[in-house]
């Protein structure tokens, strides 16, 4: 009897673990690949997005271009046929924006704007910085490692905004997509905090405990949009997940 009393107590511990075990192996994975696989699409692409202000004061086009060097130098983006820069110039305002591939071959966008602020005298220069991967990965964190970097050289906060995107051949189904999204929500234990549904489109924004920043829509926490939609030129169903929120067009 003493025996069966340990093996029920050891089954008991053993069920208790299983979500913390299935926590563990999602966090392990990318949780934005591993969702997309989770709803039976292929990987088309990545986008990570960066940004904030690295100085609060307007600055001129030589310290501008300066800056735009060591960004380009900090982030390996290669110069030459493939790079190209452009510079805007008004009265109080100046912006700069590049665009290469890396040694890694992914393409970057990064964007340099200074202003005067009509409320701060002495104005913002602010850094926005866009990677986009076509091939599959497993997270994103080579990029993100070295722009926060960069901006820690200016003693700065980066916001960091995620998305992957995928495909299926064929129509969009309603039902059949909302029961995708759904499973994949479920998968990371997800409230659903807003959602909007139409013929063609779906979009669900979602609270999840497997990430760990957030941000608000109303007064409620959300940190992870999944979107569908379709392609009719394509004919293909798109599936487009973010975190914390979807930043391209869909």
């Amino acid at each position: 009897m003493k025996g069966y009393r340990v093996l029920i107590l050891g089954a008991i511990i053993l069920t208790l673990l299983i979500p913390i075990f299935a926590l563990s192996e999602t966090k392990d994975k990318d949780l934005l690949v591993d969702l997309l696989e989770e709803m039976d699409a292929d990987f088309v692409e990545g986008n990570v997005d960066m940004g904030g202000v690295i100085n609060h004061s307007i600055v001129d086009r030589p310290e501008i271009e300066g800056i735009a060097e060591e960004v380009r130098d900090h982030l390996e983006i290669q110069e030459g046929r493939s790079y190209r820069e452009c510079i805007t110039e008004e009265d109080e305002y100046i912006q700069l924006m590049g665009q290469g591939y890396d040694s890694s071959q992914n393409y970057i966008i990064f964007t340099l704007s200074s202003y005067k602020d009509l409320g701060n005298s002495h104005g913002e220069t602010f850094l926005f910085i866009n990677c986009i991967k076509k091939e599959q990965f497993i997270e994103f964190n080579d990029i993100i490692n070295k722009v926060e970097k960069f901006f820690d050289k200016y003693d700065a906060t980066v916001d960091i905004t995620k998305c992957i995107i995928g495909t299926y051949d064929g129509e969009f189904d309603l039902e059949k997509n909302r029961k995708q999204i759904l499973r994949a929500n479920n998968k990371v234990r997800g409230r659903v905090v807003e959602q909007y549904e139409d013929e063609g489109v779906l979009s669900y924004s979602i609270f999840t405990p497997y990430i760990d920043e957030h941000i608000y829509t109303g007064d409620r926490k959300m940190n992870l949009n999944i979107a569908a939609g379709y392609n009719e030129e394509e004919n293909k169903t798109y599936f487009w997940i973010g975190t914390p929120i979807i930043t391209i067009g869909y």
